[in-house]
C-alpha cells in the first residue's frame, strides 16, 4: 500500500465521509466535485480532446471523445457520483489516461441525472449513444464499455438493454466498484461501515431514492445485481475489500460466472472505493494499465469470433 493511498484514504475519511453525514445536499455535492475539477490539469498533449454537444433531435446527450492520435479501439465511460452528481469534467483525467493505455478513444457519457431527470433516463442517454455508434458503424468487437460507482452499474444496465433489445453487445465491459444494487441489501453495506473510509451507509439508499423516484429497488435495469445476467460479454471488475460496495462486486461476479459469463474479480485491501480512478496512487495508474492491457485482449479476441 504506497504512501498516496494512506494519506489519500486519511483525508477521505475526514473530508468526505465526516462531510457526508446528514441529509443529501445536492448542490453542495456538485459544487464541491466542481470545484475540485477545476484544479485538474488538462489533459495531456498526446490526447485530443473533442467536446460533443448535446443532439436532441437524435436523442443525444452531451459527451466528449479522449483520444489518442491514432485509436486502435473503442471506451464508451460513464461516470459515477450516485446518478445525481459528477460529470464529464470530473472524469476527464481517468478517461483521458484510460485512451492512452488501452490505445483507444474514449467517449465520456454526459447522462441526465437525478433528481432533474429520474430512472430510466440515464438508461436512456447510455443505449442512445451505443446505437448511435453502431448506426456509424463502429464494430461492437472494437468497443468495451467502462464505468466506475454508479456509472458501472449503468454499464451494466446498458448491456442488458441492448442484450433485451436484440442489439449487437460490445466485447466486454471493465467496471471499478459498480453501485449494482440500488436496494442496497448487499452484507457488507453492514459489515463494512467502519471499514469503509468514504461513505456512510445511511447516505446510499438516499441517493438510490432520488434516481428511482418511486420504482422498485429491484428492477434489473437500475439494480443489475438481480438481472438475469445470461448472454453478457466478458466484465473486468476492480474493487475494494474494505468498501461498503463491495457485495455488490462479488454478487456481480458469482452471478455472472453462473451464467456462463466470463468475469474477471480484482481485489485490493485498504483502498478507497473507485480508488483506480484516482490518478495520484500508484496503485492506480497501474490499475488502469493492467485495465488498458485487458481491453487491447478482449477487443483481439471478439474480432477474431
Amino acid at each position: 500500500m504506497s504512501i498516496q493511498a494512506v494519506i489519500t484514504n486519511l483525508f477521505l475519511r475526514w473530508k468526505f465521509k465526516r462531510g457526508g453525514r446528514g441529509p443529501l445536499d445536492v448542490a453542495k455535492a456538485r459544487y464541491t466535485v466542481s470545484k475540485m475539477a477545476r484544479s485538474y490539469p488538462p489533459p495531456p498533449a498526446s490526447i485530443t480532446h473533442t467536446p460533443v454537444a448535446a443532439q436532441p433531435d437524435a436523442g443525444l446527450c452531451p459527451a466528449e471523445w479522449l483520444s489518442v492520435a491514432q485509436p486502435r479501439r473503442t471506451v464508451v465511460y460513464f461516470h459515477g457520483g450516485g446518478y445525481f452528481f459528477c460529470g464529464l469534467d470530473t472524469h476527464r483525467p481517468t478517461c483521458a489516461y484510460l485512451a492512452r493505455t488501452a490505445e483507444a478513444r474514449v467517449l465520456s457519457v454526459d447522462y441526465r441525472m437525478a433528481p432533474e431527470h429520474v430512472f430510466p433516463a440515464a438508461v436512456d442517454d447510455a443505449l442512445a449513444w451505443w446505437k448511435a455508434l453502431l448506426s456509424q458503424g463502429t464494430s461492437p468487437a472494437d468497443v468495451v464499455f467502462s464505468g466506475d460507482s454508479a456509472g458501472g452499474g449503468l454499464a451494466l444496465a446498458t448491456l442488458l438493454a441492448a442484450r433485451d433489445q436484440g442489439l449487437p453487445l460490445p466485447a466486454g465491459a471493465v467496471l471499478f466498484s459498480p453501485w449494482t444494487d440500488l436496494s442496497c441489501s448487499g452484507e457488507t453495506m453492514r459489515t463494512l461501515a467502519d471499514a469503509d473510509v468514504m461513505f456512510n451507509p445511511e447516505s446510499l439508499p438516499e441517493a438510490a431514492a432520488l434516481y428511482l423516484a418511486g420504482a422498485p429497488a429491484q428492477t434489473p435495469l437500475a439494480s443489475p445485481v438481480f438481472a438475469d445476467l445470461k448472454g453478457l460479454p466478458p466484465l473486468m471488475i476492480h474493487a475494494s475489500r474494505h468498501e461498503i460496495l463491495l457485495s455488490d462486486s462479488t454478487r456481480v461476479h458469482n452471478k455472472a460466472q453462473a451464467a456462463g459469463v466470463r468475469s474477471e474479480l480484482h481485489l485490493k485491501a485498504r483502498m478507497p472505493h473507485v480508488w483506480p480512478t484516482m490518478l495520484m496512487l500508484p496503485e492506480a495508474r497501474k490499475t488502469l494499465t493492467e485495465c488498458g492491457d485487458w481491453i487491447a485482449r478482449t477487443t483481439a479476441q471478439a474480432q477474431r469470433a
